[in-house]
């Protein structure tokens, strides 16, 4: 199997990204990779490509990193709706592309050095993946140093992939519950569950679930529920025109002053001025995250107006 592998102390360069959704029987479009890769991280799908010489289709969960110097292509209509984020970026130095048991002659770094991915794969959890890309895309490039804070963000993200493997080889019964208690979470955090309910759903002792929980997720059931709320809060502070008082219910908090006190203690600014940095980030998809639990009665609230002179997230 080939995989992608670069020297961990360089920041990957990023180039240009988005989250791309469409209706059925939307085809991609003839696309040649230069000198770069492209990352995509399939939401929805199927999407049919066709990738030099090999067909494949990506479904939900499954992520694709297309090699430079590439022609890909659409080879049938979708059937039904697809989204799908799409980051494209460049490697320091000389990348290696190998297969995992090719020899390194004696002249690559150290093994601790170099992170290695695989070129496709199917995650079971996509939320930290798009939680980091969305934080990537969210970058205001009129800021000082906007270049670097995204290629350390890209970084970050292929990082996370990579990690993301080595979990999903090594995967296990306790890390397949605590999956099953985040998704539990995300769909019943409308009525905040006490650890108690949490622990109910598994039939274990609470203080045992806290444990796994804080292992695997690093941190508690608690903290993973106000931390799912801050980023709802975030994204509709980006992408509709709520009040921050209506934010703050559909974010789940029951006080609006709780809800001011926990978002600067996360994100370090007020809502408003979270707001006021990142209105203006143009996203080609009126879709907010599916892993993110918006109410559905806010997603036709949602701010549809686009900036097209800001080309951060352009239509891929």
């Amino acid at each position: 199997m080939k995989q992608l592998t670069f020297d961990s102390n360089e920041a990957v360069w990023f180039m240009v990204g988005g989250n791309f959704s469409a209706d059925p029987g939307w085809k991609h479009k003839v696309r040649y990779h230069h000198g770069d890769y492209e990352l995509i991280i399939c939401i929805r799908g199927p999407i049919n490509l066709i990738i030099g010489s090999q067909t494949m289709v990506l479904n939900a969960n499954d992520v694709l990193i297309v090699p430079p110097y590439t022609t890909m292509k659409g080879t049938v209509p979708s059937s039904q709706a697809v989204e799908f984020c799409w980051l494209h970026f460049l490697i320091p130095d000389k990348p290696t592309l190998k297969t995992k048991d090719s020899p390194n002659n004696g002249k690559e770094k150290h093994h601790g050095d170099i992170i290695s991915l695989n070129m496709s794969y199917h995650l079971t959890d996509l939320s930290d993946l798009l939680i980091l890309t969305h934080q990537l895309l969210t970058v205001d490039r009129s800021q000082p140093f906007a270049q670097n804070q995204q290629n350390l963000f890209m970084t970050l993200i292929l990082t996370q992939l990579a990690n993301s493997v080595s979990q999903t080889a090594k995967e296990d019964k306790n890390s397949a519950l605590v999956s099953q208690l985040k998704e539990w979470i995300r769909t019943n955090i409308f009525r905040s569950p006490t650890l108690k309910e949490i622990a109910d759903e598994t039939e274990l002792n609470q203080q045992y679930v806290s444990r796994l929980f804080k292992k695997y997720v690093g941190m508690s059931p608690k903290h993973y529920m106000i931390y799912l709320k801050i980023q709802t809060a975030q994204a509709l502070l980006i992408r509709t025109n709520l009040s921050v008082k209506e934010i703050s219910t559909s974010a789940y908090f029951s006080d609006e002053k709780l809800f001011m006190k926990q978002f600067k203690k996360m994100t370090g600014v007020t809502p408003s001025a979270f707001r006021s940095k990142y209105q203006k980030v143009y996203h080609n998809n009126p879709v907010i995250d599916p892993v993110l639990p918006i109410p559905e009665k806010i997603t036709q609230k949602l701010d549809y107006d686009r900036d097209p002179g800001t080309p951060l997230n352009h239509q891929e």
